[in-house]
């Protein structure tokens, strides 16, 4: 059979029927229909979320989160189900074993969960705003013939712009200090580039319009302060060889006294010299940066004059620096705004597509019409300012964390701190954005005890100034004590009980709350012998049926094996999850929640 012959491939896509075109009905009739299958998830997260009411004073509302991770061993579920609040002003702790999945909770919540784990479905809200917004269009899952594995289909565009929104969330609205802060920075920029960089994003509009403020101050005031200003050269006092001798004339100025106070050696009147002249003349970084410039001249502060000066003189800024900050100015109002959309779109629950467009083109044309500023010689002198305005920034944040060197620190790169000191660098840079939202996964574990009490006090009065809600992951019962309002106990993904600290402490319901306090010692019992709950944590892979720690538990009934508690109230805001108290009437079976797609054995 010839070609002219042959019949007609109807699955090509030149055949077209003699009748003329397709019409778009019978396309879609003849398409055949796709073999993917939703995401797996226990609940199904392409149903239409009910309407979100926030309460004024919840930040942080977590319901039923789960989050698998896919491994070679099987589906790892590490938190199956979880609810949790957190308040303004008030500091959630969590406590349990290590592998009980606390540090997953908090990667979840900043959706810094990496491959093979995903976020498998819940409602993340972020004071109204859902972080888990389109989380079911991110991935698909296709059984794969033969196997019982599934291949996961990630959508790269839906996830980029599950990205770009959670970074118009992060720093102002949620932010984190991490367990292994050796992982979390970058190793080839310094302290000081890295803290920077967290200022620009979050507080650029006060750091650039501060830069130009002073400028403006300077130029009214013409130039600000100068050599007349200062006592001439001091004579070398004859009665004290090797000292110089203090002769003002006319009446002394705020420099004087502070070029005083620092041949005097009092570093709390050299602190407060300088503060006084860093606001009259309009920049606050001017205060660190003079203090450490004369801390240590003793006599010989009077003759640096000229460095004075020179630091004084930064404030005034050429024309090309002028342009350069208030092109920056422009980007990050732009950015602002890009982000307001961001969240308008996780609360409404609806794209903003047209509106982040119009601003994205007119930041493209923003960056093409100021593109020399990106040149390497023109960035370097033009972004002068700016480099050392977050300099000493910087150095200011790092003294509110009590480092006794924070201008070398600041210098330093990653690998030239120890790791406490490290730790400190990476809670000054969580604090600079005061966020609605504090993480802390173990922050205070590499740090000695007094170290220890004062970043604990610097989290409280950024939670009592700020209203901060702080959700505090550690192993420190007598931490949780001291600085938590209201406590989680997690055991194998699961919260099994909650509650205020103080109910929590003195009335204890769960066995493994029980245990947790009795391994702990006590002031008012010294010769109490000290449990321990035997056992580990089981493995996710293939956790125990009913409740997860009836294996471990002493007073494990035949219920326990077989069904799941759920959480029940015992008292005012007092939840436990456990058949001692209330068993339910009708409770399914302790199975593996029944996905719309079969969850993969090992990733394809």
């Amino acid at each position: 059979m010839t070609s002219a012959q042959s019949p007609p491939n109807y699955s090509s896509r030149r055949f077209r029927p003699s009748g003329g075109h397709r019409t778009r009905e019978a396309s879609r009739v003849r398409r055949p229909a796709p073999t993917t299958s939703a995401a797996p998830s226990a609940s199904s997260s392409e149903r239409p979320a009910p309407a979100y009411t926030p309460r004024k004073d919840v930040v942080l509302d977590v319901q039923d989160l789960k989050t698998y991770f896919f491994t070679y061993d099987g589906v790892l579920r590490a938190l199956e189900g979880i609810n949790l609040q957190a308040r303004a002003g008030e500091t959630t702790g969590v406590v349990g074993e290590t592998g009980c999945g606390k540090s997953v909770t908090a990667f979840s919540i900043a959706r810094l969960i990496g491959d093979p784990g995903r976020v498998m479905s819940g409602r993340i809200y972020l004071n109204g705003a859902n972080l888990l917004w389109g989380l079911e269009r991110e991935a698909r899952f296709k059984k794969i013939p033969g196997t019982g594995r599934v291949k996961v289909m990630r959508s790269f565009r839906r996830i980029r712009s599950a990205n770009e929104r959670m970074a118009a969330v992060r720093g102002r609205g949620v932010s984190m200090i991490f367990q292994e802060p050796g992982q979390a920075m970058n190793p080839v920029f310094s302290i000081a580039d890295q803290l920077g960089e967290a200022l620009l994003l979050h507080s650029g509009v006060e750091v650039v319009e501060g830069l130009l403020r002073a400028d403006a101050l300077a130029r009214g005031s013409g130039g600000g302060f100068s050599s007349t200003e200062f006592v001439p050269e001091a004579p070398e006092d004859p009665d004290h060889p090797g000292q110089v001798e203090v002769v003002p004339s006319g009446p002394l100025t705020d420099i004087d006294r502070m070029l005083q106070a620092a041949a005097s050696g009092s570093q709390t009147d050299l602190r407060a010299a300088t503060d006084v002249v860093a606001k009259e003349a309009g920049l606050a970084s001017l205060s660190p940066e003079l203090f450490y410039m004369l801390r240590d001249a003793g006599a010989q502060a009077l003759q640096r004059r000229e460095r004075v000066l020179r630091v004084l003189r930064r404030r005034q800024l050429t024309g090309m620096q002028q342009s350069s900050i208030r092109h920056q100015r422009r980007l990050i109002l732009l950015q602002r705004a890009l982000n307001d959309l961001y969240l308008k779109e996780m609360k409404l629950g609806k794209s903003q597509l047209a509106a982040r467009s119009r601003i994205a083109f007119r930041m493209r044309i923003e960056r093409m019409r100021h593109f020399y500023f990106g040149l390497w010689g023109i960035k370097r002198v033009a972004q002068r300012p700016i480099k050392n305005e977050l300099f000493w920034r910087t150095v200011v944040l790092l003294e509110g964390v009590r480092i006794a060197n924070p201008v070398q620190v600041a210098r330093g790169y990653p690998h030239e701190l120890s790791g406490g000191m490290l730790q400190r660098a990476m809670i000054a840079m969580a604090l600079s954005c005061e966020p609605a939202l504090l993480l802390a996964d173990e922050p205070t574990t590499a740090l000695d005890v007094t170290i220890q009490a004062q970043i604990l006090e610097l989290m409280r009065q950024l939670r009592d100034r700020v209203g901060t809600a702080i959700v505090l992951i550690t192993h420190d019962l007598g931490v949780v004590a001291e600085v938590c309002n209201r406590v989680n106990v997690m055991y194998a993904g699961l919260i099994i009980e909650s509650g205020p600290v103080h109910e929590l402490f003195r009335r204890p319901l769960h066995p493994y709350t029980q245990g947790l306090l009795a391994s702990i010692p006590r002031f008012d019992q010294p010769d109490k012998e000290l449990a321990s709950i035997p056992g580990s944590v089981p493995n996710l892979i293939h956790p125990p049926p009913g409740c997860r720690f009836h294996p471990r538990c002493p007073y494990a009934m035949p219920i326990c094996k077989e069904v799941r508690p759920l959480p029940q109230l015992e008292g005012e805001d007092h939840m436990v999850a456990c058949h001692l108290y209330t068993a339910p009437a009708a409770t399914p079976p302790e199975t593996a929640p029944a996905p719309s797609a079969p969850l993969p054995t090992a990733p394809a």
